[in-house]
């Protein structure tokens, strides 16, 4: 069964993860610029401990998995989306 209220309530939380996509980005580019380093960099140096758990660092690698877990959501929802519009 279809309704449109789910395939409108499909849409709005999609929107919501696109613009907490867009916030983590904005978090990701501002460290990038920053610190003269790309975030894949970053991951690199953190993963093997050669950087200090400072509250800006953890705040780039919070960006990072903020970005990984809103991009997973979204994906999930423009799955159902498109079953729904078939």
């Amino acid at each position: 069964m279809h309704l449109d209220e789910y395939e409108i309530s499909l849409s709005r939380e999609l929107g919501l993860c696109n613009a907490f996509i867009r916030k983590c980005q904005r978090v990701l580019d501002r460290m990038e610029s920053r610190h003269g380093m790309t975030t894949a960099a970053f991951l690199d140096r953190w993963n093997q401990g050669k950087l200090s758990a400072s509250r800006e660092f953890t705040e780039w690698q919070d960006g990072v998995e903020g970005l990984r877990r809103w991009s997973d959501a979204r994906n999930e929802y423009e799955r159902l989306l498109g079953i729904m519009k078939i």
